[in-house]
């Protein structure tokens, strides 16, 4: 499968605030019961394996937070470890931003900021880990190798970037979800249209040489990538 380039309807600048919750919701959903989040939170748990918990609480960045999904999760996953974890979500889209500012409002330890993911305001070592997820594939190369340069640089012991594989049995598991499961307009577009636009294993390993960082692609059950850096 040739990778696909034109953009997704979410990349699109004034979207319907209720269309757009919903759609994420959707991903949300899949991406919780069909591998999504464990491989996340498995190789987040071996970066922060170790982790000085008395030096305060444990900063981590989440990038193209989307809805501040990610960063509610990993709160409650942080709760049920003891792990104090200090958490900024950014994200490029305006409109995600004020959705995520608003789903987080009453969440101490949770701060959303907007921000391009090519080109964090952060010092170096800001952070101790970074998570991006989902999102690799709304970059074109260029985009992708900037953004593993700036998480490398932002974080002290590592970070992890999720995302679907391009496979043809990927994609036409999406069109069936977007034909039996999904509803949203937008998700029925874009699901199937993620799956073309991803990379597959050899790019992402050659990204990851072109961007010159110590990170390992792994493929995980089902039709997922994680390029993971341990620093």
């Amino acid at each position: 499968m040739e990778r696909r380039r034109e953009p997704e309807l979410l990349d699109g600048e004034r979207l319907d605030e209720r269309e757009l919750e919903d759609s994420l919701r959707e991903v949300w959903f899949v991406n919780r019961y069909l591998g999504g989040n464990p491989v996340l939170f498995r190789h987040l748990r071996s970066i922060l394996d170790g982790a000085d918990r008395k030096a305060g609480p444990v900063r981590v960045l989440d990038v193209a937070t989307g809805i501040a999904d990610v960063p509610l999760a990993l709160q409650a996953w942080g709760s049920r470890r003891r792990l104090d974890l200090s958490l900024v979500g950014i994200d490029l889209h305006p409109q995600m931003v004020a959705v995520a500012r608003k789903r987080t409002a009453e969440r101490p330890g949770i701060v959303i900021e907007q921000a391009d993911a090519r080109s964090l305001p952060y010092p170096d070592g800001s952070f101790d880990a970074a998570i991006c997820n989902l999102a690799l594939h709304h970059l074109d190369e260029p985009g992708a190798v900037q953004l593993l340069r700036e998480l490398t640089r932002v974080t002290r012991r590592g970070w992890v970037v999720a995302d679907l594989e391009r496979r043809p049995a990927a994609y036409w598991s999406a069109r069936l979800l977007a034909r039996l499961v999904w509803r949203n307009p937008l998700t029925r577009h874009d699901g199937p249209l993620s799956v073309q636009r991803a990379f597959t294993r050899p790019e992402a390993e050659a990204i990851v040489r072109e961007a010159g960082v110590p990170a390992v692609v792994h493929r995980h059950f089902p039709f997922r990538l994680a390029v993971v850096s341990h620093g």
